[in-house]
């Protein structure tokens, strides 16, 4: 039987998301191209097809992060409701356990981290400025409709959300995902409101 080709942009889709599982099953120090085709179903020489190294796949990987979490804060920026009822659902999503695949965007995002390689750091930081970037905002729009106290920093606002959900999803992982991190979400969750909230 003939395997298909499938298209450079399938198969690259395919490459990354193998790249992701293997983080999350082995962490970052067994993720090697042997790994990664291995998870893929595909031959080291096909992943040297699509991309130069494993740095050009996690590289890509970031991206594709930077795409889901910016992306999911737009899409709800769109809705009309509260935005502090927006922040909420956004920050909810990340931590569903049913579209666990947020979650574990925070995770890769802390293992590409510990991998140390300066241009993937790199990377990883623009698309956590460009998230933090739309959580504030999110926070700004807040101040403007008045729910948000307008002596907020929103800066640091939106960094301590930021912090609540990396936090979570680090600790979550840590110990062996035993528990509902959106559980674990809702204390801290209410603690920022009260902190913010236009009384």
């Amino acid at each position: 039987m003939v395997r298909k080709h499938e298209t450079t942009k399938v198969r690259q889709e395919q490459i990354t998301d193998a790249a992701r599982k293997t983080i999350i099953k082995y962490g970052s120090e067994h993720v090697t191209v042997r790994a990664i085709a291995r998870a893929a179903g595909i031959s080291e020489g096909a992943i040297y097809r699509h991309f130069k190294s494993k740095r050009d796949i996690l590289s890509l990987l970031a991206d594709h992060i930077e795409d889901d979490l910016v992306g999911d804060v737009t899409r709800a920026s769109a809705k009309d409701k509260p935005r502090l009822e927006v922040l909420d659902s956004v920050l909810r999503s990340h931590l569903s356990a049913i579209e666990q695949r947020r979650g574990i965007s925070f995770q890769v995002i802390a293992e590409i981290i510990s991998l140390g390689d300066k241009k993937l750091n790199g990377k990883i930081s623009h698309a956590i400025e460009r998230y933090t970037s739309c959580l504030k905002n999110l926070l700004a729009e807040g101040v403007k409709s008045g729910e948000v106290r307008e002596d907020i920093d929103l800066e640091a606002a939106a960094t301590v959300l930021f912090g609540i959900i990396q936090g979570l999803v680090n600790i979550w992982a840590l110990n062996n995902y035993s528990f509902d991190p959106q559980e674990e979400y809702v204390p801290l969750w209410h603690i920022f409101r009260e902190a913010v909230i236009k009384r």
